[in-house]
């Protein structure tokens, strides 16, 4: 009878901690994914400072729009700010092949650089490229993701709409737990 006590106790005690833990456990990896893009944004502004440009193709800083970018391997974003040459032969970003950023590698295509394949892929916690948005038209503003938020409180903070623009060179921002674009759990560099 004693055994059966200590073991519903111990059940009791589990099923209210098991939802704080998971709270701890999303705040960590709320807290790693902007250390990520704090890394990024930084290595970035680097990056600037040292070509007078931003680290996006010649195509897109010529549109005159800005340019979303991924750093899912479909441009050489991630190994220019390594200060990799390109694998392909394809255009050198970075000729100079100043590292401005070190990233962790992946552990099980999480939280850290796949080096699996070139170009390489900066992946978030949750396995999910960071999504980049860059000033190429030259006008000190981009685009603000919030505004395409589904989740009311970020798309319309305090009852209002969200600006339509972001006051920077580049905003960064994670998919978050749920793997998808403009929802609630989007963690962007920009807001708190």
């Amino acid at each position: 009878m004693e055994l059966l006590v200590v073991i519903v106790i111990i059940a009791v005690l589990a099923g209210l901690l098991a939802p704080q833990i998971s709270e701890m456990l999303n705040e960590r990896d709320r807290l790693k994914t902007m250390e990520l893009m704090t890394k990024l944004q930084t290595a970035i502004s680097s990056f600037e400072t040292e070509y007078n440009r931003l680290p996006v193709d010649a195509a897109s800083s010529a549109s005159g729009e800005d340019t979303e970018v991924l750093t899912d391997g479909s441009t050489p974003l991630v190994d220019t700010l390594m200060g990799l040459p390109p694998e392909d032969g394809g255009a050198n970003w970075n000729p100079k092949g100043v590292p401005y950023a070190e990233f962790r590698p992946a552990q099980n295509g999480r939280h850290g650089v796949d080096v699996s394949s070139r170009p390489h892929r900066l992946l978030d916690p949750w396995g999910n490229p960071f999504h980049l948005v860059f000033d190429t038209n030259g006008d000190q503003r981009v685009m603000n993701p919030d505004a395409q938020n589904q989740d009311p409180r970020i798309a319309q903070p305090g009852g209002r709409p969200a600006g339509g623009f972001l006051s920077t060179r580049v905003a960064i921002f994670s998919r978050g737990r749920d793997g998808m674009p403009h929802t609630g759990d989007d963690i962007a560099l920009w807001r708190p």
